[in-house]
C-alpha cells in the first residue's frame, strides 16, 4: 500500500509539471505603453515570461489599491531599454506559487501607469482588471513627480513571503533573440538600465544627444566642403 501511494504521489507531481503552461507577456509592443496581454489567468506552477520590445520599461509588483506604487517587498524586473532596431531584447520571468490571490503590475516609469500601462494576475469579479486600471488612470496612489517616482525599485522577495517569486535566487533577466521570442534562451549579461524617472540624462538621452553630436558634426564637414569649393572657384577666377 505504501508503494502504491508513492507511486501515486509521483504521477501526481510530475502531472502537475507537465500542465504547468508559460505565458509570454509582451512589453512595449508596437511602441506603446502596453502589455499584451493586459491580464492572465495562472495556476501554481505557471511560468509568465515578459518580453520587452520598445523603449524603456519596467514590470513593478504593486497593489489593487496603490497600482502605481512599489509593493513592498514586491518584485520588480527594473528598468529594461531597448534601443530601436535592437537586434535583442530583455526577457523576465516570473512563477506563480499561489493562485488563489491577485497579482498586480505597473510600469514604473513617470507616466506610463498613469496612461494605462498596467497589468494583473488572476484578477476577481471583486477586484477587476478594468477596476485596477481605472485606478491607474485616476492617479494610482504615485508620489509626486518630483519624488518617489523615482525611488530605486523595490527588493526582491524572501523565499516564500509573496505570492510571485522570481524565476531563480533572485530575478532572472535573460536576453532573448528577437526573432524567437523564446525566453528560454541562454542567459546572456543583461543589466538594468538606469532610472529615466531620476536621470533625465540617462540612456535614452544619452543616445540623443549623440545623435545630435553626430548631425552636427556631419553638418559641419559638409559646409567645410562647400567653402573649400568656394575658395578653389576664386583662385581659378584669379588665374
Amino acid at each position: 500500500m505504501r508503494f502504491s501511494t508513492a507511486i501515486i504521489s509521483t504521477l501526481l507531481g510530475v502531472a502537475a509539471t507537465v500542465s504547468a503552461e508559460t505565458f509570454t507577456v509582451l512589453v512595449g509592443k508596437d511602441n506603446g505603453l502596453t502589455y499584451d496581454p493586459p491580464t492572465v489567468n495562472a495556476k501554481v506552477g505557471d511560468v509568465i515570461s515578459f518580453q520587452f520590445l520598445s523603449k524603456n520599461h519596467t514590470v513593478t509588483q504593486s497593489t489593487f489599491a496603490s497600482p502605481c506604487v512599489p509593493k513592498d517587498q514586491g518584485v520588480d524586473s527594473g528598468f529594461q531599454f531597448v534601443p530601436e532596431g535592437a537586434a535583442q531584447i530583455p526577457a523576465w520571468s516570473i512563477t506563480i506559487n499561489d493562485d488563489s490571490t491577485p497579482l498586480w503590475f505597473f510600469c514604473n516609469r513617470a507616466p506610463h501607469c498613469e496612461r494605462g500601462m498596467v497589468f494583473s494576475v488572476n484578477p476577481t469579479a471583486d477586484k477587476s482588471h478594468e477596476a485596477f486600471l481605472e485606478n491607474a488612470r485616476a492617479g494610482g496612489g504615485a508620489p509626486p513627480a518630483d519624488g518617489g517616482a523615482g525611488a530605486p525599485p523595490a527588493a526582491p522577495p524572501a523565499a516564500g513571503d509573496a505570492s510571485a517569486s522570481a524565476t531563480g535566487a533572485a530575478p532572472a533577466i535573460t536576453l532573448t533573440p528577437a526573432a524567437s521570442g523564446n525566453a528560454g534562451a541562454a542567459p546572456g549579461a543583461a543589466n538594468a538600465a538606469p532610472n529615466p524617472n531620476s536621470d533625465p540624462s540617462g540612456t535614452a538621452a544619452s543616445q540623443q544627444q549623440a545623435d545630435d553630436a553626430s548631425s552636427a558634426a556631419g553638418a559641419a564637414v559638409k559646409g567645410a566642403g562647400w567653402m573649400a569649393m568656394g575658395v578653389a572657384g576664386v583662385v581659378a577666377l584669379l588665374l
